[in-house]
């Protein structure tokens, strides 16, 4: 009877471990007779060695306490127990280590939030100053050239105004050479400006010698059967027989600005390996007072040949359309060369166009181009 009384008072234990109110871990000071219930009276099932740790299910029993040593619950005497500190330094110092990480979690991600803003105004100011220097660069250049382009334009009006200062003094030389010649040969024949092939002799000439007959001269207008063409400006001349090359990926384009002095037609050449292997591209035709602009022109390295003038006038020449200026003509080949080539920078690619400004500068009565560069008519139609 006793037996299965102690088997029923360990289930009630075992059950109501599950509703212990006063849940703890203690330390037995000394060895324990763990017995199977609350009194001496009860069987000894186990005994704790001294500074074993064992877990307190409930001290309501009077002296007695229920414990739990590994598998096994009973009773030992709750004056036998003591607190175990290590616990509580064990789960104070858990508690102070979990403190300590968070901190440190909260400091690591301030850190790395502080990096990464640092980071991003590093690249900011880095992308500042390749912007600023990339425009300072381009400034520079434009500047650069600008000074080269007034340099040339000052030594090309130089050295065209020493062409004509040298052609009108071997025309002067020739005018004095021709009067001394005409005053070798006596009379009035070296004060008559214009003398006639054909003797006229009149009914009141007292002089055996011929007088000179009064002559009309006029100048022949051989353009006077050509048909007069009018086109607008960025038409491509119908005299040329020419569409055109176009590279509709690029936006690119050569600005043109055109004066108040001339019309123009703009070829632009594609420069190959030899001359014969340069390649015509475009003509363009760009009214007075206008800018135009060429745009998509195909990767590559480019000259101009430009036509100066008014009143453009077509015919036919053995089969041929032939079109040019029929007044103030001037036809010029560029030194520049054009390089529509594009570059692959760090910020993608960067596409090259350029400015161009056109006028004819009077000269002596006339017109010139201000340049070294003039060719002829047919150096200019020529593909």
């Amino acid at each position: 009877m006793k037996s299965i009384f102690t088997f029923i008072l360990l289930l009630v234990i075992t059950f109501s471990s599950a509703y212990a109110q006063s849940e703890q871990y203690l330390m037995s000071s000394r060895k324990l007779e763990v017995r199977s219930g609350p009194g001496l009276n009860f069987n000894t099932i186990a005994e704790v060695p001294q500074g074993t740790q064992v877990y307190v299910m409930s001290s309501n029993y009077g002296d007695w306490s229920a414990i739990q040593f590994k598998s096994m619950n009973g009773f030992v005497l709750t004056k036998l127990l003591t607190e175990d500190s290590r616990i509580a330094d064990a789960e104070r110092a858990a508690k102070e280590a979990a403190a300590k990480r968070e901190a440190a979690k909260a400091a690591a991600q301030a850190a790395i939030a502080q990096a990464e803003a640092a980071k991003r105004a590093a690249e900011e100011a880095a992308r500042r100053a390749i912007a600023d220097a990339e425009r300072l660069k381009r400034e520079a250049e434009a500047n650069a050239a600008k000074a080269i382009a007034d340099a040339e334009a000052a030594k090309r009006s130089q050295d065209a105004a020493a062409r004509r200062a040298l052609a009108d003094t071997k025309e002067t030389q020739k005018a004095l050479e021709e009067a001394r010649r005409r005053a070798a040969q006596g009379g009035d024949v070296a004060a008559t400006p214009i003398e006639s092939t054909t003797p006229s002799y009149g009914s009141s000439s007292s002089d055996t010698r011929p007088a000179a007959a009064t002559m009309t001269v006029s100048r022949e207008d051989k353009y006077s059967s050509w048909e007069s063409k009018t086109y607008k400006s960025g038409a491509t001349p119908k005299s040329f027989n020419f569409k055109g090359k176009f590279d509709y990926k690029l936006d690119n384009y050569l600005k043109i600005k055109v004066g108040k002095n001339t019309e123009v037609v703009v070829k632009i050449y594609k420069m190959g390996q030899t001359e014969k292997e340069d390649e015509l591209v475009r003509v363009t035709y760009i009214n007075t007072n206008t800018t135009q602009f060429i745009r998509n022109i195909p990767e590559g390295e480019y000259y101009l040949k430009i036509a100066y003038g008014r009143q453009w006038k077509e015919t036919v020449i053995d089969g041929k359309k032939f079109g040019t200026f029929t007044k103030n003509a001037l036809y010029e080949k560029g030194a520049q060369i054009l390089d529509f080539n594009t570059v692959k920078t760090s910020k993608g690619i960067n596409v090259p166009s350029y400015n161009l400004t056109l006028d004819l500068l009077p000269s002596g009565g006339g017109y010139s181009t201000g340049g070294s560069d003039d060719i002829s008519a047919k150096a200019f139609n020529a593909n």
